[in-house]
């Protein structure tokens, strides 16, 4: 398979070539957004753009030998339906010993007084469930940084799973992930300590043999690329 750089840039090749909307931070140079852009959606249409990267993300990653990918019909995104459900979605494997499978889920999220649905892409391994990343994280215009910075999120993480190492954690109340250009933790605070819990996954990552809380699951994915 090609480097992580070349598909990147794929990818990006793909995408622009689509002519979607693109739009700059709007809260750059300010301090804090304003109290009324909390309550306010502009443009909701144009977070279609996060669906899109994935798809063409998908459409890439299907082109590399034996990268198999799975339509995914609509379903609840955990066992017990606490979660919400996903409307469609892709599942990507590769043929490499100790990967990850990709998920690309895409939402329509009901916006409240608004006929357009907001576009929602969840980056998941393994299970739906096991989300490393949710975009837009909130769609409202107090929390839009331009488009720019949504597919960066987007491109970024789906490099963490491709490009590997990456470590995923879930115990009773907390989650960690972490890969080699860093990490995060979150959850209880009766949860693991995040300086510890990082340095657990540095091992896993590594190969060792680590001690964890009773009851977590453990998902070490080896890199897809050569």
């Amino acid at each position: 398979m090609v480097r992580l750089d070349e598909l990147q840039a794929q990818v990006a090749v793909r995408y622009d070539n689509l002519g979607l909307p693109s739009w700059p931070n709007p809260h750059a140079g300010t301090a804090s957004p304003r109290e009324e852009e909390y309550e306010r959606v502009t443009e909701p249409d144009r977070y279609g753009i996060v669906h899109a990267r994935a798809r063409v993300w998908a459409d890439t990653l299907g082109d590399a030998p034996k990268v198999d990918v799975e339509t995914l019909a609509p379903a609840p995104l955990d066992d017990k339906g606490h979660l919400g459900r996903f409307d469609r979605g892709v599942r990507l494997t590769s043929p490499r010993p100790g990967t990850l499978p990709l998920l690309l889920l895409e939402r329509d999220a009901p916006l409240s007084g608004l006929e357009a649905p907001l576009a929602v892409l969840q980056i998941s391994v393994v299970r739906p469930e096991i989300a490393l990343e949710v975009l837009p994280d909130c769609g409202c215009d107090a929390c839009d940084w331009g488009s720019d910075d949504l597919l960066r999120a987007i491109d970024q993480t789906i490099g963490y799973v491709i490009g590997g190492p990456i470590v995923v954690l879930r115990g009773k109340g907390w989650h960690a992930r972490w890969h080699p250009d860093g990490g995060s933790s979150g959850g209880t605070p009766q949860g693991p300590d995040h300086a510890q819990i990082m340095q657990l996954c540095r091992g896993l990552a590594g190969g060792e043999d680590v001690r964890l809380p009773n009851g977590t699951e453990v998902f070490v994915g080896r890199p897809w690329l050569n």
